[in-house]
């Protein structure tokens, strides 16, 4: 009773049989699209609706899935190291990416886009429940669900790679055993309350705050009908303690995981900004009065209802009808105060970011509903108020339809050209460091590296560079990429490049205007031969002076982490190479095999003890099995030599597939050896005559 009392709620008249079929239709039909909505382009792996956040969500669960690091302590590797840096939530949304991916063996996007949807459908129960609390008849339930559910916000994102989802379907059922908990004194629903308070504070604490709006507007009618009735202390102390105990597990929990975290983000060179105070003020506006008296942020706000729910001026007029008629003038002043409220406790947040109304949209469709309700029951016919329902309906649809679905029909999979070939041309454990994207973690996200990432303003900072530079000890660079206007930035570029041993004089390749990257000298000229080569990136482009000819780099060294990482089928790991096309793995049969087109030599360092050299490698079908255009033979050739010049030949042999069948498959050649001191081994191969399709590739060295 007193829930029904402290909302205003007034008995309706009993919905009649006709009332309750146009009700059904309605939902039903608000139920279809919605799912259409949320499957359409199911599979694309293209994250249409801020996908630099969705890229965050996604990159995380990415390498909670690779390490297999299901603990608190989870890498965000996109600010440098150390890569725990970036702990914004506990990543229960993330596990449950990687464990129903794992499960199923759904790729991660459309594993998250499952959760995600699920999570949302699970929130309509609870939705009901309220309406119910709020003695709302179950047929005109239906109307508020339906609204809910033709909303753009509830379409678009319901779908995305985000916690939002997760977090407001515990919220409201926390908001559901809240009330029923302080109505009702029992243990079962104070457990839910705690179960769902605490998921909803570690998932996304921001969405549980507006939901205790509602709820601590009940607790303080609660305690002030206690007060009133003058029956002592002791009632309201017990509807105090009853109401504190449905969120101090939960927020005790988020202090605890504040406490954890914001020291590790506080040290990081770049992720300081991302600790609890830098977010509350900075990124989300908490309390911000001034902001909330500047004319600038409410039209972004109104510019965020348009595009997250519908006109303005639809909204406008439901809610001023709803104020004027006395049934349900109470209610919809209170569902549009928490609707409200959201925004002012972060405006930065709502105004910038559209999908933050995922948060609190729902009550704003509750007080549309019981505006639309109020004006079935008024004077106005019932099929005047039920056209009104269906354009309000209507309404929602047109706007996902103009703006989230054209999103959303995008046929793309995700990335771009230049992260497709850093991921295929360059080794998976090295590191690749991006500038002019800010915090936007799309490209490391799908090259599939971790992630140097300057934010915006920091290229400038050289005490920072220097920090972040020296932090990367023990990596290995293998690619820059420049957005927009810092591609000019030859300061910055050079800096880098000097310190990485990039080629700084012109990109490896550029994508259309958007980027340029600039990959490390051991894989460029590989990378810039196979585009050459290659019409599967159109949208790339070389700098005209590689494309007439691509010059020899000459001999590079390779460090002692590239050696090990890089070239796992050579030990010991070499220390040096000079291959005249370039670094390049190719695939042959079931591994990856090293491109030794002539003229390519590769150093070892020897065991002191060494007894034999093995050494498989080949020459690719292609390569032969044209008469019109083949090889004519390639030398394969191992040399010792010592530090003062002097060498010796330890193996030779001509492989002419052409000619000699028996040259055709894998080549295993085992060598007796024994070194002398302090010498090292070239493993080269040689053009036998033109080096025309001499498409060789070394499979494994192994000397011990």
């Amino acid at each position: 009773m007193g829930s029904v009392l402290f909302w205003g709620v007034m008995s309706s008249p009993a919905a009649d049989r006709r009332e309750s079929r146009f009700l059904i239709v309605l939902f039903v039909l608000a139920l279809g699209f919605n799912l259409y909505g949320v499957t359409y382009h199911w599979t694309m792996g293209f994250m249409a609706g801020h996908e630099f956040r969705q890229a965050h969500t996604a990159i995380v669960a990415y390498h909670i899935d690779q390490q297999n690091n299901f603990s608190l302590l989870y890498e965000t590797p996109i600010f440098g190291k150390p890569w725990v840096s970036l702990l914004l939530e506990v990543p229960i949304y993330e596990w449950a990416v990687v464990g129903l991916s794992r499960l199923t063996g759904l790729p991660h996007v459309i594993a998250a886009r499952t959760i995600t949807a699920a999570c949302f459908y699970l929130t309509l129960p609870a939705l009901w429940l309220l309406l119910g609390r709020l003695a709302l008849p179950k047929p005109r339930r239906l109307l508020v669900l339906a609204l809910v559910l033709s909303a753009p916000v509830y379409i678009f994102y319901s779908r995305a790679f985000l916690m939002d989802s997760m977090a407001l379907m515990a919220s409201a059922w926390w908001l559901v055993a809240f009330v029923r908990t302080m109505d009702e004194r029992r243990w079962g629903w104070l457990g839910l309350a705690v179960v769902a308070g605490t998921l909803a504070a570690l998932v996304k604490s921001a969405i549980l705050a507006v939901w205790m709006v509602p709820g601590a507007a009940y607790g303080a009618w609660l305690l002030g009908r206690d007060l009133r009735a003058g029956a002592g202390w002791r009632a309201p102390l017990r509807t105090l303690l009853w109401g504190l105990a449905t969120v101090v597990v939960a927020l005790g929990c988020l202090r605890a995981w504040v406490a954890y975290t914001d020291p590790i983000k506080a040290a990081h060179a770049s992720a300081w900004i991302f600790t609890s105070k830098n977010l509350s003020q900075g990124n989300w506006g908490l309390f911000d009065f001034d902001a909330l008296f500047s004319a600038q942020l409410w039209r972004y706000l109104l510019a965020c209802w348009e595009q997250a729910i519908m006109s303005r001026w639809m909204i406008a007029a439901l809610l001023v009808a709803g104020l004027a008629l006395p049934t349900a003038r109470g209610r919809v002043a209170g569902a549009a105060a928490c609707f409200l409220a959201a925004q002012i406790l972060f405006p930065f947040a709502y105004a910038y970011q559209d999908y933050y109304f995922y948060a609190c949209a729902v009550f704003l469709h509750g007080a549309l509903g019981w505006a639309l309700l109020a004006l079935w029951d008024s004077r106005l016919p019932r099929w005047a108020a039920g056209v009104v329902m269906l354009a309000v309906l209507g309404a929602q649809g047109a706007t996902y339809w103009r703006d989230y679905r054209v999103q959303q029909s995008v046929v793309h999979h995700g990335g771009y050209p230049f992260t497709d070939v850093i991921r295929e041309l360059t080794p998976k454990q090295t590191v690749i460091i991006v500038a002019g994207a800010d915090w936007a973690a799309m490209s490391p996200l799908y090259a599939q590296r971790k992630a140097l990432m300057i934010r915006n303003g920091l290229e400038h900072d050289h005490a920072y560079l220097e920090r972040a530079f020296n932090d990367l000890a023990g990596e290995e660079v293998s690619a820059l990429v420049v957005y927009g206007p810092l591609r000019q930035n030859k300061d910055f570029i050079n800096k880098v490049a000097e310190r990485f041993d990039l080629d700084a004089r012109a990109p490896t390749f550029s994508f259309v205007t958007t980027a340029d990257t600039y990959l490390a000298r051991l894989y460029a000229k590989g990378a810039q031969l196979r585009l050459k080569n290659s019409r599967r990136y159109p949208d790339l482009t070389i700098p005209p002076e590689a494309l007439a000819e691509i010059p020899t780099k000459g001999r590079a060294q390779i460090s002692p982490a590239i050696a090990r990482d890089v070239f796992i089928n050579i030990r010991p790991g070499p220390y040096q190479m000079d291959f005249e096309f370039g670094l390049d793995w190719l695939g042959e049969g079931a591994m990856p095999v090293l491109s030794a087109h002539p003229n390519s030599d590769l150093w070892v360092r020897p065991p002191p003890h060494a007894k034999q050299i093995r050494w498989s490698y080949g020459i690719f079908a292609g390569a032969y099995e044209k008469p019109e255009a083949r090889t004519d033979g390639v030398e394969f050739i191992i040399h010792g030599e010592l530090p003062d010049g002097t060498s010796r030949e330890i193996y030779h042999r001509l492989l002419d597939p052409a000619q000699n069948p028996a040259d055709r498959p894998d080549q295993h050649e085992v060598i007796a050896y024994e070194p002398r001191p302090e010498e090292s081994l070239r493993f080269s191969t040689r053009p036998h005559q033109s080096s025309a399709y001499d498409w060789a590739y070394t499979i494994r060295i192994e000397v011990k």
